[in-house]
């Protein structure tokens, strides 16, 4: 079963997932001109297949597809299939809707036909050599599968941010040797699949929240999520097992990672070929908006929307079911927009954006 469910459905995601767009934005223009260069097709093709994995509610995922139509458009009228993919567990009635607001496609090129698939994309989705186009922004860096091992002092696998120490807070490196393993191991099967998907000369465009010499996206958010949780177990509304069995199933690369298994294992260096590969730090909405207005109330809960959108669904579904009941998970959310809103310096967040575009070979 994989790590996490998907995002926070019924809108939710879409509606705080303006920090998302931004962080995928500035690499669009790569696949735009990379397309360019996609090989002419053959007398037998019918379409461009183009697959985007982790699309969640939609919002974000028809608005890149769209510029990937049209810049396909600029050189061919050839139909295109849009393939939207995510977890089975993932809101697809709300995809659909985005797809077709009032009954009018939302993708607004013309002879362009769309499909969702439900499954894993550390997994095959479609069949061998089909796809001519494929996209991933902020989904691959949740683990496949969660490594059977606990950090029982901290909510995440990365050291925890050194500008915001709490007592009894911390991660060893041999800890973190399982989760390094697993993240790697989950990135390879992931090329492995678009390997086998993808026809000789298409283009891959990997996109993840990731981490640069100086900061973690992690930081900040996962900071105020472990205060969070230790500032009910201090009240003794969570127990202590519950923090230390607790962890956030994510992973926060960094370039050099998110190219090593392209770089070290033979196969897949001989499948595909690194075009581009950089990270930013990315505009952040909230942080922009905080800048000109000052309002600590605003950011604290534009900052938690955009937390509980993709960790509401992880954390509840590992509480005991009498404490869901009880509305624990809305008080810990509460909790986290007070602690943000009191403290804003020691949960300061950076949206590290790292990204590759690959051909392949």
């Amino acid at each position: 079963m994989p790590a996490t469910t998907g995002m926070k459905g019924g809108g939710y995601y879409d509606a705080n997932s303006r920090e998302q767009r931004s962080a995928s934005d500035s690499f669009l223009p790569w696949l735009e001109a990379a397309i360019a260069d996609l090989p002419a097709p053959t007398e037998s093709q019918s379409s461009w297949n183009v697959l985007d994995m982790g699309s969640s509610e939609g919002a974000n995922a028809i608005y890149t597809m769209n510029r990937v139509v049209a810049a396909l458009r600029q050189h061919t009228d050839l139909p295109v299939w849009a393939l939207f993919d995510d977890l089975p567990t993932n809101d697809f009635n709300q995809l659909f809707l985005n797809l077709f607001p009032d009954q009018t496609p939302a993708l607004t090129a013309p002879d362009v036909y769309t499909a969702a698939i439900g499954g894993s994309a550390f997994g095959r989705l479609v069949p061998p050599r089909t796809l001519h186009v494929a996209t991933t922004f902020n989904a691959i860096g949740f683990f496949e599968n969660k490594p059977q091992t606990q950090l029982p002092h901290f909510v995440l696998a990365m050291q925890p941010n050194p500008r915001a120490p709490r007592e009894g807070v911390a991660v060893t490196p041999e800890e973190l040797q399982p989760f390094q393993q697993q993240a790697h191991q989950d990135l390879c099967e992931f090329y492995s699949a678009r390997a086998a998907e993808l026809v000789p000369g298409g283009k891959l465009l990997v996109q993840v929240f990731g981490r640069n010499e100086n900061h973690s996206t992690g930081h900040g958010i996962c900071d105020v999520l472990s205060d969070a949780l230790l500032d009910f177990v201090e009240a003794d509304l969570l127990p202590q097992t519950f923090y230390e069995d607790f962890l956030f199933p994510a992973y926060y690369r960094s370039t050099q990672e998110l190219a090593a298994p392209i770089e070290q294992i033979p196969e897949l260096a001989s499948a595909f070929r690194i075009e581009h590969l950089a990270d930013i730090n990315a505009p952040v909405p909230f942080n922009d908006e905080f800048a000109r207005s000052g309002d600590r109330k605003a950011w604290a809960k534009s900052y938690t929307g955009f937390l509980r959108a993709f960790t509401e669904p992880v954390l509840a579904a590992a509480l005991p079911a009498e404490l869901v009941a009880e509305q624990i998970v809305d008080k810990i959310y509460q909790r986290i927009e007070q602690l943000l809103a009191d403290n804003p310096e020691r949960y300061e967040f950076h949206f590290i954006s790292i990204a590759a575009l690959l051909t392949r070979l």
